[in-house]
């Protein structure tokens, strides 16, 4: 059950991309997946319209990361076999509807959440009612809310 929940959150992450860069008349978008030895993130390439796919190493298993860049910013989001932890750009109590434990994590430094290791650095701003259940708290590191994902 949790496998379409995944895919639903990527399907989304898609159709979002898709769907702005139809309306600026761009191509649309391929996935790359970097080289990154020992589960160690990368940073973002500097190709425009590329969505970066990686594996990202928590404490007890490896998740998914993906960046969609738009513009000057990029749509960021970590997704495990049981949730997810994205930027601002994600409406995470909607995702509750679903019984989908989702959290929005914002930037320490100030500067918008740009890439995986900013995400996991970041601090949880919104946490939907799923993610709370799990332990899930504001204030705490985007890494920690992963971990218990």
């Amino acid at each position: 059950m949790r496998k379409w929940m995944k895919c639903l959150v990527v399907m989304e992450l898609i159709a979002l991309l898709s769907t702005v860069l139809v309306a600026c008349g761009a191509p649309a978008p391929t996935i790359e997946q970097p080289s990154v030895p020992n589960g160690l993130t990368a940073t973002l390439p500097k190709k425009e319209g590329k969505m970066v796919y990686q594996k990202v190493q928590l404490t007890n298993k490896q998740a998914d990361g993906y960046i969609i860049p738009l513009g000057s910013v990029n749509i960021v989001c970590v997704v495990t076999d049981v949730g997810m932890v994205g930027c601002g750009a994600f409406d995470v109590i909607a995702l509750d509807a679903f019984g989908y434990p989702a959290v929005r994590v914002k930037s320490t430094s100030g500067n918008h959440i740009a890439s995986i290791d900013d995400l996991l650095v970041g601090v949880v701003k919104d946490a939907n009612t799923e993610a709370a259940k799990l332990g899930i708290n504001i204030g705490m590191s985007g890494r920690e809310a992963l971990d218990r994902l």
